[in-house]
């Protein structure tokens, strides 16, 4: 009857220790190993986050662009801003005067 009693005991923590181990096992797989990890859950959080931000940078940096194309096409005022600081050009019978400061 003793050893009756030991056994059922046994076997029945033995149950409970397998479940747990199991469990654990489980556990562990999905938050490192598996391809849908929360390891790869967060990574590909943190890169969709950058994309985002870098996609915002360059739709900003395009809406630039293009409004300095239409300023290059429509403003005459600006082209000659250009002209003159880029490429030093100056009107006929203008006198430049350069000043350093030292």
């Amino acid at each position: 009857m003793n050893n009756n009693k030991f056994l059922k005991y046994y076997l029945a923590n033995a149950a409970i220790i397998a479940c747990i181990v199991v469990c654990v096992y489980f556990f562990l797989n999905m938050l490192f190993s598996n391809t849908y990890s929360f390891l790869a859950f967060h990574r590909t959080n943190d890169k969709l986050k950058n994309l985002i931000i870098s996609n915002e940078n360059i739709t900003l940096q395009n809406t630039l662009l293009e409004i300095e194309i239409d300023k290059l096409k429509n403003d005459p005022f600006y082209i000659e801003k250009i002209a003159r600081r880029q490429f030093s050009m100056v009107k006929p019978g203008e006198t430049v005067y350069i000043f350093r400061n030292n």
